[in-house]
C-alpha cells in the first residue's frame, strides 16, 4: 500500500510472544558470525547441524534443506542471506521448534528489564501513516502548542521555560539527568499553580505534553498527559493524546485502549470534530496490530461522521485492498481522490486495486497521475514499470526501472529494499528486446545479490539452453510468473503459463493400480485445501480451541440462546477476526496474522457472506475450518459435528440432516479449486430434518453425491509433502518431486502431485490408451517387486477427469 504501513509486533506485555521473539533473536545472533544481519547458506547450514546434534546429515541433504528454505522464504533474502524476520517466519510456519532449538544450543534468555525503552523495542517502525492531530515533529516557533485560545499568564510562563529547557537539551547545554529533574519540577509547578484551579492545571499539563511531543520527548509527554487525565478523566481529548503518544512509542495495544476510552467518554456536540479523528487513529493502531477488519469498521465510522474526511477513505481503501476486497477498495479510494485530487498515495493504491481487477488502462492512469504529483514516488514508478512490462512496452518499462534503481543508489530505503526485484524485471525487458548476452549478465548479478536463489540459477540455465534456437517465449512467461504460484512443494515457476503445455499431451485417461492410490480429482482438491491450510496458518489450531470459540458469548445479545431471532449464529466479520487472533495468537505476529486474515477472508468469509453485508454465520465458519486443524482426521470431523450441533442448538441431541448437507455444500464452496467446475458442488436439495449421529455424519464424507472424500489424500499431503524422492524428477515439469510421487507402471515415468492432478503426461514417449499409476508417499513403499508386478484389469480403477 502506498502509505507503506509496516505492521510490527505489538509490545503488549504478552510474555510468551516476547520470550519467543527473544529466543529467535538469540539463535540468529549465535550464527550471524560476521554481524551483517543476515544468515548466509554457510551460516544456515551450521544452524541446521547444531540444532540436530543426533542427526548425521549428508552434503546433499543439507543442500536440499537450504534450497527449500531459500526458495520458500525468498522475500526475506537479499545478497547477504536470510534476515532475522525470515528466520522468525520459518519458525512461525512450523519449519522448526524454537524452544527445542533454543535448548539444544544451550542458550539462556536474560529477563527483559522493566525499564527498557519502548523506542528500542519499536525500531524500524515506519510512521509515514501519520496519525490524525499528532503533535508536530518540529521545534521552535512551528512547535507552538495549539491549546485553548486563552491561557493564564502562569501557564504561558511555564511553557516558555519548558521550551527553553528543551532547546538547551537539544543544544547540549543540559544533560539528560538534569533535564529529567527540571521536567519533574515543572510538572509539580503545573499541579500547584497560584490559582490552585484544577482546570488551569489541566490546561498546563495538556500544553506541556503537546510541546514535549513536538520535541519527541514522548515518555515525558505521556507523564504530562496522564496528570491531565487524573484531573479530568472524562476528557476525550486527553485520552486521544495519550493514544497518540503510545503510538509513537510503538505501544499499539495501549494506544488502542486509550482511543477506545476516548470514544467512550466523547460527547456530542463538544467532541464532534474530534470523533472522526479518534476513529481514524484507532483504525491505524488496530492495523498496526494486525486487525485489518477491525480497522475498516472505524475508518467507515469516521467517513460516516465526516464524509469529507479524505484520509479515512484512503485508509479504508488501503485496508480493504490488503484484505483482498478489491471492488470495495476501488470505491473507497475513488471517493478519496475525488475529495483530494493531489493525494498521490491514494492514486497509487487505487491503481493497485484496479490492476488487481484486471483494469490495466485505468491502473496505468492512476500510476501516471501519482508520478505527476510526486516524480520520486517509488511505488508509483515501480508499479507503472510493471504495467508497462505486462503490456509488452519493454523500452518504457526499462526506463522506469532505471529511475527506481537510481533512487536506490541515492539511498532511498524503499527502493533499496526492492533492488533485486527491479533488476530481475529489468532483465525480463532486456530479454524481450533480444539482449540475450546482457540478460545473462544481469541475471548473474541478481543471482549474487539475492544469496544465489535457486529460481534465478535455473533461469540462467534456461537462457543458456535456449541460445541455439532463440526461442524465449516460454522463458518470458516463466520470468513474469516468478513468485506468483501457490503450488506448494514445487518451485514458483513450476506452473508458469505455457510450461506444462509445452511438455505434456492433452488430457488422457488415467487409471489406478490399486485403491490405495488417490484419484487425480482427490489430489487436485487436496492440494487446494493444503494450500489454504498453509496460507491461513490454520493447521496449528486444535479442535478443542475451535469448540471453545463455538460459544454464545461470541454472539451479539439478539443471537444468543433464548433470543427470538431465527436460525444462525450471525456475527460481524470484525468479530470473527478477533476469534481467529485468539486461535493464532501464539503462532503469528501482527504482520503474518494480517496476511493470514487476507486469505481467510478471501477463501472463507467472502464465500459465506452471501449477502455481502459484512456478516457471517460463526457456526459455519468454525465448522469449515475444523477440517484444517492439526489433529487426526476423525477428531476434526468430530469437532465439525459438535460445532454444527451448537449452531443448530442441538447440543444434547442429533444433527438435522439438512444442516449436515448444508455443511458439505459449504465445504465445496470454500475449498473448490480455482478452475473446478461448479458442477462439482452438490446442488441444494430437499432433505428431511431427521437427526443423524456422529458416526453417520462421518460416513457422509465418503458419499460420492454430497460428501467430501478428499480428506484422506489431504492427510497424506500433510504428512509427506516435504518428502524428496532421492532426486527423482517429474517427467512433465522437469523439477525434483517433493511430496507424493505417482509412478506410471505401464509408461515407466514419474509425475509430481500437481501434474498428476492435472492429468498431464510427457509429450515424448509412447501414447497409451490409458495410464496406470501407483502412489508412493515414501520411497520405502517403492520396491523392485512392486514396480515389476503384473496388474489385472480388475484392479485397475479407471479415473475420470
Amino acid at each position: 500500500m502506498a502509505d507503506n504501513k509496516e505492521i510490527v509486533p505489538a509490545e503488549d506485555g504478552r510474555v510468551a510472544a516476547s520470550s519467543r521473539a527473544e529466543k529467535v533473536k538469540a539463535i540468529f545472533g549465535q550464527f550471524d558470525k560476521n554481524d551483517d544481519g543476515r544468515l548466509s547458506k554457510e551460516e544456515m547450514a551450521a544452524l541446521v547441524v547444531a540444532v540436530n546434534p543426533s542427526v548425521r546429515f549428508s552434503e546433499e541433504q543439507i543442500a536440499a534443506i537450504l534450497d527449500e528454505v531459500f526458495r520458500t522464504y525468498g522475500a526475506y533474502i537479499d545478497s547477504g542471506g536470510l534476515s532475522l524476520d525470515g528466520l522468525r517466519r520459518t519458525y512461525d510456519d512450523g519449519a522448526g521448534d524454537v524452544d527445542r532449538d533454543f535448548d539444544a544450543l544451550g542458550l539462556t534468555l536474560a529477563a527483559l528489564e522493566e525499564s527498557q525503552d519502548p523506542k528500542d523495542l519499536g525500531k524500524g517502525v515506519d510512521k509515514t501513516a501519520i496519525l490524525e492531530a499528532a503533535p508536530p515533529l518540529t521545534t521552535g516557533a512551528a512547535a507552538t502548542p495549539a491549546g485553548p485560545a486563552e491561557l493564564s499568564p502562569a501557564v504561558k510562563q511555564l511553557l516558555e521555560e519548558l521550551e527553553q529547557t528543551l532547546k538547551d537539551g537539544e543544544s547540549g547545554a543540559m544533560d539528560a539527568s538534569n533535564m529529567q529533574k527540571v521536567l519533574a519540577e515543572m510538572r509539580h509547578r503545573a499541579d500547584t499553580l497560584p490559582s490552585r484551579s484544577p482546570a488551569e492545571s489541566f490546561d498546563a499539563h495538556m500544553e506541556m505534553g503537546w510541546l514535549l511531543g513536538a520535541y519527541s520527548k514522548w515518555e515525558e509527554a505521556l507523564r504530562s498527559y496522564r496528570r491531565a487525565v487524573a484531573l479530568r478523566p472524562e476528557d476525550a481529548r486527553a485520552h486521544f493524546r495519550i493514544g497518540n503518544t503510545h503510538f509513537q512509542l510503538t505501544n499499539y495495544v495501549e494506544a488502542r485502549d486509550s482511543y477506545e476510552r476516548a470514544l467512550q467518554v466523547a460527547r456530542t456536540p463538544v467532541d464532534s470534530k474530534l470523533l472522526p479523528q479518534i476513529h481514524v487513529n484507532l483504525g491505524v493502531a488496530l492495523e498496526y496490530d494486525g486487525y485489518l477488519m477491525g480497522a475498516c469498521e472505524h475508518y467507515r465510522e469516521a467517513a460516516i461522521l465526516n464524509p469529507h474526511h479524505h484520509r479515512s477513505l484512503k485508509h479504508l481503501g488501503s485496508a480493504l485492498f490488503a484484505l483482498g476486497e478489491l471492488r470495495a477498495a476501488v470505491e473507497a479510494l475513488q471517493h478519496a481522490v475525488a475529495l483530494r485530487g493531489d493525494y498521490a498515495d491514494a492514486q497509487v493504491d487505487l491503481g493497485n486495486a484496479l490492476y488487481g481487477l484486471g483494469n490495466l488502462d485505468d491502473a496505468t492512469n492512476c500510476f501516471k497521475k501519482a508520478v505527476e504529483l510526486d516524480d520520486k514516488h517509488i511505488e508509483a514508478l515501480y508499479n507503472l514499470a510493471n504495467v508497462k512490462r505486462e503490456q509488452n512496452q519493454f523500452q518504457d518499462a526499462m526506463r522506469l526501472y532505471e529511475r527506481v534503481l537510481d533512487a536506490a543508489a541515492d539511498g532511498n530505503a524503499q527502493a533499496t529494499e526492492w533492488t533485486w526485484k527491479m533488476k530481475l524485471n529489468h532483465a525480463v525487458c532486456m530479454l524481450a528486446m533480444g539482449q540475450g548476452e546482457e540478460t545473462e549478465k544481469a541475471l548473474t548479478e541478481v543471482y549474487k545479490e539475492t544469496g544465489k536463489r535457486v529460481e534465478i540459477y535455473e533461469l540462467r540455465k534456461i537462457i543458456k539452453n535456449q541460445k541455439a534456437n532463440g526461442n524465449n517465449a516460454h522463458l518470458l512467461d516463466t520470468l513474469k510468473s516468478m513468485g506468483t504460484s501457490h503450488t506448494y512443494g514445487q518451485p514458483p515457476q513450476a506452473r508458469a503459463p505455457g510450461d506444462l503445455a509445452n511438455k505434456a499431451q492433452p488430457t488422457v485417461r488415467f487409471a489406478r493400480a490399486n485403491h490405495a492410490t488417490s484419484t487425480p480429482t482427490q489430489v487436485k482438491w487436496a492440494l487446494e485445501i493444503r494450500a489454504v491450510q498453509k496460507m491461513t496458518r490454520l493447521g496449528v489450531c486444535l479442535p478443542v480451541a475451535l469448540r471453545r470459540e463455538a460459544s454464545d458469548s461470541n454472539l451479539p445479545e439478539d443471537r444468543r440462546v433464548g433470543s427470538p431471532v431465527g436460525e444462525g449464529k450471525i456475527v460481524r466479520k470484525a468479530n470473527v477476526e478477533k476469534i481467529f487472533r485468539r486461535l493464532l495468537d501464539n503462532h503469528t505476529n501482527p504482520q503474518s496474522f494480517a496476511q493470514a486474515m487476507k486469505h481467510i477472508n478471501q477463501r472463507m468469509l467472502a464465500v459465506l457472506d452471501k449477502d455481502e453485508n459484512g456478516t457471517v454465520d460463526l457456526g459455519k465458519v468454525l465448522a469449515v475450518v475444523a477440517i484444517l486443524c492439526g489433529a487426526p482426521m476423525e477428531d476434526r470431523k468430530r469437532a465439525a459435528y459438535d460445532i454444527m450441533l451448537w449452531r443448530a442448538r442441538k447440543e444434547d441431541g442429533q444433527l438435522p440432516r439438512s444442516h449436515a448437507i448444508g455443511f458439505f455444500r459449504d465445504l465445496h464452496m470454500v475449498y473448490k479449486p480455482k478452475h473446478e467446475s461448479m458442477d462439482s458442488i452438490p446442488p441444494v436439495q430437499a432433505s428431511g430434518d431427521e437427526g443423524i449421529s456422529h458416526q453417520e455424519f462421518s460416513a457422509m464424507f465418503e458419499d460420492n453425491q454430497i460428501g467430501f472424500n478428499y480428506l484422506q489424500t489431504l492427510e497424506t499431503l500433510e504428512n509427506y509433502d516435504r518428502v524428496r524422492h532421492h532426486g527423482m524428477k517429474c517427467n512433465v515439469s522437469g523439477y525434483n518431486i517433493v511430496g507424493p510421487r505417482f509412478y506410471c507402471t505401464n509408461g515407466n515415468f514419474n509425475l509430481c502431485a500437481t501434474t498428476y492432478a492435472e492429468m498431464q503426461v510427457p509429450l515424448k514417449g509412447q501414447k497409451l490408451e490409458q495410464y496406470i499409476f501407483e502412489e508412493y508417499a515414501l520411497e520405502k513403499q517403492s520396491t523392485k517387486l512392486g514396480r515389476m508386478a503384473c496388474y489385472s484389469p480388475r484392479n485397475q480403477a479407471v479415473l475420470g477427469s
